[in-house]
């Protein structure tokens, strides 16, 4: 195998990488969307001055994320696991002890790929979509995050999820995340995507959206069950589409009781996302 050059990603590699992309259309999907939200995560691979291969490589942390892209043209060289090695080294290099990476639902020449190279599955996660008009919907309790909030939100929203996690069964790690001042300045800063339901002057659920997709919602955990995360669901689907998205996106962990939910408000299961993980 020639050696290969790495390169940071350059805006003007785009229409390469996005035809390289284009070769394998379900396992580049999910990459593209995010070399165009997130440029600066990805490295090209390029042998001689052909660009063969793209990674996403997140910044060193105790947990980083780690996705290798070969042109199909080019693999079984030895290319994808001489790249994987590379930036594991790197990563390690700057402090990282856990892995993640993830594949497509329905390429299993990946799972046997990243299996090969020591990583084991972790959980999965169905992309999901819902299209068509507005909800009917009554007036709500629901108002606009503020500052002022983010006590009562994180913790609701911390333990729902760490909740979710111990139902579901693949996250024998997980732990109620704890609030922090970095958290709470983002948090204060996109304030507009941030919402809270209240009863009784208290917050009993919380959402946040990012762009058309619906990142989260929380309900508290002695609330659940009495209709409210569908009439929050509802509200911020309605304000997606208000704000002039055709569709509402969404991911939901398999196993994730929400799921029904989803389902019943006309969402539907576009593909699944597995992610695996590997300690170094």
């Amino acid at each position: 195998m020639a050696n290969i050059r790495y390169e940071k990603f350059n805006q003007n590699d785009y229409p390469v990488a996005k035809e390289l992309l284009s070769y394998d259309v379900e396992g580049g999907e999910g990459i593209l969307r995010v070399l165009i939200k997130e440029p600066d995560l990805f490295m090209n691979a390029f042998i001689e001055d052909k660009l063969v291969a793209l990674a996403q490589v997140n910044e060193p942390a105790v947990q980083s994320f780690l996705n290798v892209f070969v042109d199909p043209r080019f693999r079984r060289q030895g290319i994808g696991s001489e790249m994987v090695k590379h930036f594991e080294n790197e990563l390690m290099a700057g402090g990282t002890r856990i892995i993640r990476s993830s594949f497509r639902s329905g390429t299993s020449s990946s799972l046997a790929f990243a299996r090969k190279l020591g990583y084991d599955p972790y959980f999965s996660s169905a992309f999901m979509q819902r299209t068509g008009d507005p909800f009917s919907l009554e007036e709500l309790p629901v108002r606009q995050y503020i500052d002022e909030d983010y006590l009562e939100s994180h913790s609701l929203y911390a333990k729902a999820f760490h909740e979710m996690r111990v139902r579901v069964g693949c996250f024998p790690d997980s732990v109620i995340a704890q609030p922090s001042e970095r958290e709470r300045i983002a948090w204060k800063k996109d304030a507009e995507n941030h919402f809270v339901y209240e009863s009784n002057g208290e917050i009993v659920a919380y959402s946040h959206i990012s762009d058309n997709v619906l990142s989260s919602i929380s309900v508290r955990s002695d609330l659940q069950g009495l209709g409210i995360g569908r009439k929050l669901t509802k509200y911020v689907c309605n304000t997606i589409l208000q704000r002039g998205s055709a569709n509402v996106d969404l991911w939901c962990v398999v196993g994730n009781y929400a799921r029904n939910l989803y389902d019943s408000l006309g969402f539907k299961e576009k593909y699944v996302m597995h992610y695996l993980k590997k300690t170094l």
